[in-house]
């Protein structure tokens, strides 16, 4: 059974074994909850973007250690592509690739959050439950730890929304 928790805690600080941290290719600075990664990590990820190392094109990832500047292991960077080349298909296709290197990963669970993918609530929610269901069928023994903003978990909690019948939820 997927173990989710919707976390209002910055992404940095959730302890765990890998932080998933997403960008896209041309969205500079990096913003949101990858610009406070780069940020915790003293500008790595900005540092191998200036040396060519990594772009944000789509489906580039990298596997890179926290060093013990997050509360995480490792974090695993993924490439989003160009925002407005962003669609539902591609979201699918960009979670199916993920889930294969969390599976290889074989991390007991993944912090995440989706705040600077989401324009609203029911995006936010849209992607949760696109993200749990590609995860689900591959690793229905994982925890997320979902850091998001306060307003959507309480809309959550209001709305008593259903991620799926072998999901539980839990708030921190």
């Amino acid at each position: 059974m997927i173990q989710l928790v919707l976390s209002s805690l910055p992404i940095d600080e959730v302890p765990g074994a890998v932080t998933l941290a997403t960008f896209f290719e041309d969205m500079r600075p990096l913003k949101g909850p990858s610009g406070l990664i780069d940020w915790r990590t003293n500008g790595r990820l900005s540092d191998l973007i200036l040396k060519g190392h990594i772009s944000g094109s789509f489906s580039e990832s990298l596997i890179m250690p926290s060093q013990g500047r997050l509360s995480t292991r490792d974090i695993l960077v993924f490439g989003l592509g160009k925002l407005k080349d962003l669609d539902e298909k591609k979201f699918e296709d960009g979670w199916n690739q993920i889930v294969d290197k969390i599976v290889r990963l074989k991390a007991a669970e993944i912090i995440l959050s989706f705040g600077d993918m989401a324009k609203d609530f029911m995006g936010w929610r849209a992607l949760l439950r696109l993200f749990i269901t590609s995860l689900a069928l591959r690793r229905p023994d994982m925890q997320i730890v979902c850091c998001e903003n306060q307003k959507w978990i309480n809309e959550d909690k209001k709305r008593n929304m259903d991620f799926g019948p072998d999901v539980t939820v839990s708030y921190s």
